[in-house]
Parts: structure tokens; sequence; C-alpha cells
């Protein structure tokens, strides 16, 4: 299976403008877009990633500008990215299920990631969201047992998101023996890639992450970039990364 590698972006951060800028520069690298939805509570982020969606709140950005700027890029981007949304539980309900569901497909998204439903508790949204042809993407993390990482890669659609650390995001990526063999036992059972997340912010980190999963996605990283060096810095790094670690679109994904 070829590398399908993603790039986290906070939605409209710094603001709108630089955020579809920095979104259409990472996907002529990167395989898809992961758009974090600003809340206030962001429980799966660390402070790099909190601090951006408290700074976008602050100045008024709301969930509905932001997938405005989604549908933007969606219409932008080279052929063969994709789109994920990362958004919390209480988003969607606000906007209803099935109705989230059409305005997704409307915009060209191509899956979606809640960070706070549990596997047992992720029908209500599955349902909906594949009833309109949209990824309902699920995790495994350090604690799952061998068989569990195996069930949920069973029913994986897009990618299975492989957390890389207990905790939230920002810290280095340190990949211990049990999540070694988790993420083994999830790519033996999943047709889709086993992408790992949380820690990966340097070239090095992500060929380390190729080293036991199908992807990698770094966020914490390229938001710092951009809080920091603007489009600019963030254009820099992402050349760096291609140089050094070139990137193909997964085949069937």
């Amino acid at each position: 299976m070829k590398p399908y590698n993603g790039c986290y972006l906070m939605g409209n951060y710094p603001d709108s403008e630089k955020f579809i800028d920095a979104a259409l520069s990472g996907l002529e690298y990167f395989d898809f877009l992961e758009v974090g939805i600003p809340f206030s509570d962001p429980i799966a982020d660390g402070p790099v990633i909190s601090n951006a969606a408290h700074a976008a709140i602050e100045r008024g950005v709301t969930p509905d500008a932001v997938l405005e700027s989604v549908g933007k890029i969606a219409a932008r981007m080279p052929s063969g990215k994709h789109i994920y949304l990362m958004l919390y539980a209480n988003h969607v309900y606000a906007r209803g299920t099935a109705r989230f569901a059409r305005t997704c497909a409307d915009l060209g998204v191509h899956g979606v990631i809640i960070p706070d439903v549990p596997f047992d508790e992720s029908t209500r949204f599955k349902e909906p969201l594949s009833a309109e042809g949209i990824r309902y993407v699920h995790f495994i993390t350090p604690e799952n047992t061998p068989d569990q990482a195996a069930r949920y890669a069973a029913e994986a659609r897009g990618f299975l998101y492989a957390v890389s650390m207990r905790g939230i995001t920002g810290g280095d990526l340190s990949i211990d023996t049990d999540t070694s063999a988790v993420i083994a036992h999830a790519r033996s059972a999943s047709s889709v890639p086993v992408v790992l997340g949380f820690g990966v912010r340097t070239v090095s980190h992500a060929k380390a992450a190729l080293g036991h999963a199908d992807g990698f996605i770094m966020g914490t990283r390229l938001v710092e970039l951009l809080t920091d060096q603007g489009v600019e810095g963030f254009n820099g790094f992402v050349a760096r990364l291609r140089e050094e670690l070139p990137g193909e679109v997964a085949a069937g994904v």
C-alpha cells in the first residue's frame, strides 16, 4: 500500500486567507487535509492547537465560516486529494446529523473525524454520513487490545487513525511496543491505510511513523509554523518534506 500522509490545519487560522493558501500549498504534497473546527474545549488537542482554536473563536470564526473555506479548498485542490473534518460531537448535534452529512457531501468533504465519540457509540453518526458517501474515521489507541484493533480496522473507511501515544497532541513521537503491536494487528485486518498521528513533528518522525504505519498526520508543527512564520515558513517546511520524503496518493483510498 502506498503512503497516505495528511496535514492538519485549524480552520480559518490564523485567518481565512492564510488558511486557504496553506491548505492548497500543503495539498501539493500531502494526500489529505484534516481541518479542525474551532472548539472551546478541544479535549484531544495540546496547547498549540488549543491556542489556535481559542484565537480563532476570539476572532469570531464560526463553523459555517470554516465550512465556506473548506468548499473553496475543495474546488481548487489537485485531483486525487481528500478533505476530512475534525470536529467534536457537539458541532454535529447542533446542526443535526443528517443535515451535517448533506452539508459535507455538498462541500466535497470526503470524511469526518470525531475524537470524543467512542467506537461503540459511533453508529448514530456513521450511518447518516455513510448514506451521503462520507467516510467516518475510527481511532485505535495504545489502550486497545489486538482484538479491538482488528475489529475497528475491519469497519474502517477512508483511513484508520492510529494514535501514537497516551495523552494529547503536541508531544514528540514515541512508539512503544504495545502501540506497535496494536498497529500491526490493525494493518493486518484493514483494507484502508492505517495512519499514525500525534507527535509527528519532523522528517525523522515521519520516517519513523512510516516504519510502523501506512502514513502519518502532521499537525502541531504545521500550526506552529503558521503562527510564527506565516505561510512562507509553512511552505518552506513542506518543501523540505517533499525533498526528503516524497509522497504519493494511496491506491484505492
